[in-house]
């Protein structure tokens, strides 16, 4: 999980893609921060198809680039958040992302990845891995 923890750190967006109702996939940018634990947090607005698809199946995939040819590529569980850890989540994101959660219909989302695909296409020869979370 560190490694995914200090690589989104390093980059701080990526693509998202939730599941809609009917079955197609929906992706969309985002910015990202991570929380200690090793769980990756991102805003989204509650009128947005992204949120409607996540409270209908919490299943999301996201990939994170660093525009150097290394990606991760993740799937994981994702849950709004509430109260407190809403709350602390949105001061993260807002400190890496200045203005991301200045909307009051913006919902704070925590993915916590199940799985990892580590790719590096720079590296001679590429780099494939697949990690255990």
């Amino acid at each position: 999980m560190r490694r995914v923890r200090d690589f989104v750190r390093a980059h701080g967006g990526g693509v998202v893609a939730t599941n809609s109702g009917t079955g197609c996939p929906e992706s969309a940018w985002i910015n990202l921060a991570a929380l200690d634990d090793g769980r990756l947090v991102f805003g989204t607005n509650e009128r947005s198809r992204k949120y409607g698809n996540l409270l209908a199946d919490p299943r999301v995939s996201l990939v994170v680039v660093s525009g150097d040819g290394q990606e991760f590529q993740l799937e994981g569980e994702a849950s709004v958040l509430e109260g407190s850890a809403a709350r602390d989540a949105g001061e993260l994101l807002e400190a890496r992302h200045p203005g991301a959660t200045g909307k009051a219909s913006t919902r704070l989302v925590a993915v916590r990845p199940h799985w990892a695909r580590f790719v590096d296409v720079a590296a001679e020869p590429p780099v494939r891995e697949d990690l255990t979370l």
